[in-house]
């Protein structure tokens, strides 16, 4: 069967998801229909296909979307699954970057603007991500919450704080927008790119002197699970406001709360009781008195 076809059908039959995910599913099929041009039936071509990723990585990311379409033409065109005898990649586990309260400081305070501040502070405060701050209108906001398009193109109400309100109404406020107009405009009025959000907050962490990498708005998103937990906030309520469908990934952000693990480490190391233990044995003071001598000699 032509990739090309069932690419194009794929892609129809999935117009219910965002822009985004059908762009990111069109792209990465389009390197599978250059590849293999019909659709194998065996796993071989698809192996060898996966080797042309650039990193393990985009491999990863091209192994889930072709799993899906090839599971989706099975079901479709009754054809066979070749997906199903081809090995997951499985890139290595990299750290969830938070940034500490002292670093989050600066780069509110190195936001130039007024939108780029309400960005920020909405990142932090509600964790919304790169991807859905373009869709967000005036009349989303409300005192407690803001009405988010998130993934699978579903709207929830996600809680934000007082100051985080004050400061979208300041930014709705500011040139007399209508109820209708986006939240976050990029040029010419149009919603504002994931690009655009990305530039705003990489610009901010650089003038506050943060390192990169990982200088994007899924740091401040970390930063707000990371802080939650640390500030005895609980995984079930982190769960909603995140929007997690696991809680196995909210629970990540638990291991990301270092300060109570130190914290419990030093009280229940077996290093200090052992070292006070040895010490009448290795600070004699026959052993004190010969590194004396030896230290007036040098």
């Amino acid at each position: 069967m032509n990739t090309a076809e069932a690419r194009a059908s794929f892609l129809a039959a999935k117009l219910g998801l965002s822009p985004l995910t059908l762009e990111m599913y069109g792209k990465i099929l389009g390197h599978l229909e250059r590849e293999c041009p019909e659709l194998p039936e065996d796993p071989e071509p698809l192996r060898w296909a996966l080797t042309k990723a650039k990193s393990v990585w985009v491999r990863a990311s091209w192994w889930r979307v072709w799993k899906a379409f090839f599971r989706w033409c099975r079901w479709e065109f009754n054809i066979p699954n070749p997906m199903e005898r081809v090995e997951r990649p499985r890139p290595p586990e990299v750290e969830m970057r938070a940034l500490e309260t002292e670093d989050l400081a600066l780069v509110l305070a190195a936001a130039p603007r007024l939108r780029d501040k309400a960005l920020l502070a909405l990142a932090l405060d509600a964790g919304i991500r790169a991807a859905e701050f373009g869709p967000l209108q005036v009349l989303d906001v409300t005192r407690d919450t803001i009405r988010v398009t998130g993934k699978g193109n579903r709207q929830v109400r996600v809680p934000i704080s007082p100051e985080t309100y004050h400061l979208l109404r300041l930014l709705a406020n500011q040139d007399g927008r209508v109820l209708q107009s986006f939240l976050f405009p990029g040029r010419n009025g149009q919603r504002m790119s994931r690009h655009a959000v990305y530039r705003i907050v990489r610009q901010a962490m650089e003038r506050a002197g943060i390192p990169g990498p990982k200088r994007g708005p899924h740091a401040l998103r970390h930063s707000l699970g990371k802080g939650y937990i640390e500030d005895g906030g609980d995984m079930a309520t982190l769960q909603e406001i995140m929007r997690h469908a696991d809680i196995r990934t909210t629970r990540g952000y638990v291991s990301l709360d270092m300060r109570k693990v130190v914290e419990a480490h030093h009280r229940h190391s077996p290093l200090r009781a052992a070292l006070q233990g040895a010490q009448g044995l290795l600070w004699t003071p026959n052993v004190l008195e010969e590194a004396e001598e030896v230290l007036k000699k040098t």
